[in-house]
């Protein structure tokens, strides 16, 4: 094939963007005068030197064909094609509207000005490029990751005259990308802390671990389990990191029942607070939720941290689900389930504890602090067989709700067992555990108006023993002296309470 004429080459090298007429890209065409062909071929003939050929129109045309299909492939695979001059402007802009913007207005202006980010700026570089990310502003306002391929472009003495470029759109792909790498943040994160609570085995544990958790991964000043008790304000029932009871002023009930919400405080703190979806997941009545914040002053909470706080919100529920179960389970083990009294393994086992404090501590060790009256209600038998069992269990709920009157808070009172009852009584000496005795055994009278008409009369036979002072005595051997005592008591002929001495065998001592 010819090479194309300098006319034609020049026509290939005019912007697209750039309005022209056809006599500015087409070539001119040879003269039809026959004279002129003739004069031009004699001066050829005799030596001189003659004007170039005309080009061929043919091949003109072939050209801008060509020339018109790459630019449609350029501008199909591309969505910014564009050559610049060596001080960053451009000087070619393809297609018609890129990014929104009308080519023939980004003519002349410099590229930077179409940055949204000032780095990486492509428009400075004097080599080639492939695959260079930057981002562009859009006519519109927004902005586009464009995904760039740059050559320099040079004179015939190699100087830098300017760049070309195409670059592709790929700000959903971005998106995508950056959406699916959060994605990953996010499991990833709360496997981790999901893993560190699960390494707990007891409930308040993994609930600590889950307060911690959340406060480092976040880097919160503080958590915390809100719960609006009923007719009362939000109060915080556990927490982790700073005071969260200053910040709970503004709060309202409605906010431990409808979704997140992510608040300002009172003094400029940043507050998440997302609340449990179901009540029977914490099995609580009152409505909770978990609230986490940062200090005035610090950024707030953006996207991944507030799908983070909702993935955990939901573990930590489900955690507070678990500890309120296990602390029933636990209520259940140790108490009766007739009177909710403690049971005789719980009694035993608290009351060991308290022994052994009082043994090592210097200052009590000598001194005969404590005492346990052992109970046995007389004429109960009768009740379960004139009136039935159920006769039987309300007499044994009456007694039950008699000994939590006549207690105090640091006592403790159990059913051993059918008709056996004990108290605990803290710090107290003989004379204490005697006027206690003596005010349970009057206190029997007021049990009629707790019982059936037709149930007989309930006293109480007492056996009573003071804790051994300089001793380490063990519950169980405690508990002896005092049945021995109650024993006596029935001897004597029930309705009354005997105290067992400190050294000796029970010792009726009133009635």
């Amino acid at each position: 094939m010819p090479m194309p004429t300098r006319a034609c080459q020049r026509a290939l090298t005019v912007p697209i963007t750039r309005p022209s007429s056809d006599a500015a890209i087409l070539p001119r065409m040879p003269s039809m005068d026959p004279t002129a062909e003739q004069a031009r071929a004699h001066a050829a003939s005799a030596g001189g030197v003659a004007a170039a050929p005309e080009p061929d129109p043919s091949l003109c045309g072939a050209l801008l064909e060509s020339r018109q299909r790459w630019r449609d492939f350029a501008t199909l695979a591309a969505d910014l094609v564009f050559e610049t001059d060596a001080a960053g402007r451009f000087t070619f802009v393809a297609p018609e509207a890129p990014l929104g913007w009308s080519a023939e207005a980004l003519l002349d202006r410099p590229g930077r000005e179409l940055l949204a980010v000032p780095e990486p700026d492509p428009f400075l570089l004097r080599g080639a490029a492939r695959g260079l990310r930057a981002w562009l502003r859009r006519a519109d306002g927004g902005s586009a990751c464009l995904s760039l391929s740059l050559v320099p472009l040079q004179d015939a003495a190699g100087r830098f005259v300017g760049l070309r470029g195409s670059g592709r759109d790929i700000t959903a792909e971005v998106a995508e990308a950056e959406a699916q790498a959060a994605a990953l943040r996010r499991a990833e994160a709360l496997q981790s802390l999901i893993g560190r609570v699960r390494r707990e085995v007891l409930a308040p544990r993994m609930l600590t671990a889950t307060l911690e958790a959340l406060q480092g991964a976040l880097g919160c000043a503080g958590a915390a389990v809100v719960e609006w008790p009923r007719g009362d304000g939000p109060v915080a029932i556990h927490q982790q990191g700073g005071d969260p009871v200053p910040l709970l002023a503004g709060f309202s009930q409605c906010l431990g029942c409808g979704g997140p919400a992510f608040l300002a405080g009172p003094g400029g703190e940043h507050l998440a607070v997302v609340p449990q979806q179901s009540q029977a997941t914490t099995h609580c009545d009152q409505p909770q939720a978990l609230l986490a914040w940062r200090d005035a002053g610090q950024r707030g909470f953006d996207a991944d941290e507030r799908h983070m706080l909702a993935a955990l919100s939901d573990f930590l529920f489900v955690v507070l689900g678990n500890q309120a179960l296990q602390h029933r389970l636990e209520g259940q083990a140790r108490t009766d389930a007739l009177t909710g009294l403690l049971n005789r393994r719980a009694f035993l086992e608290d009351l060991g504890r308290r022994l052994r404090r009082q043994a090592q501590d210097p200052l009590r060790a000598g001194r005969a602090e404590g005492a346990l009256l052992f109970l046995d209600l007389d004429n109960f038998k009768p009740i379960n067989d004139r009136l039935g069992h159920e006769a039987g269990d309300a007499a044994l709920v009456a007694v039950a709700g008699l000994l939590r009157d006549l207690i105090r808070p640091t006592d403790m009172a159990a059913r051993l067992g059918g008709d056996e009852f004990a108290l605990w009584l803290e710090a107290a000496d003989a004379e204490g555990a005697a006027g206690r005795a003596a005010a349970v055994c009057a206190a029997a009278a007021r049990l009629d108006h707790r019982l059936g008409k037709d149930t007989p009369p309930i006293t109480f036979s007492i056996g009573g023993a003071i804790r051994r002072p300089g001793t380490a005595e063990t519950p169980e051997a405690l508990l002896a002296r005092a049945d021995a005592a109650m024993y006596d008591a029935k001897r004597g002929g029930r309705d009354a309470w005997v105290l067992a001495t400190p050294d000796g065998p029970p010792r009726r001592l009133a009635s």
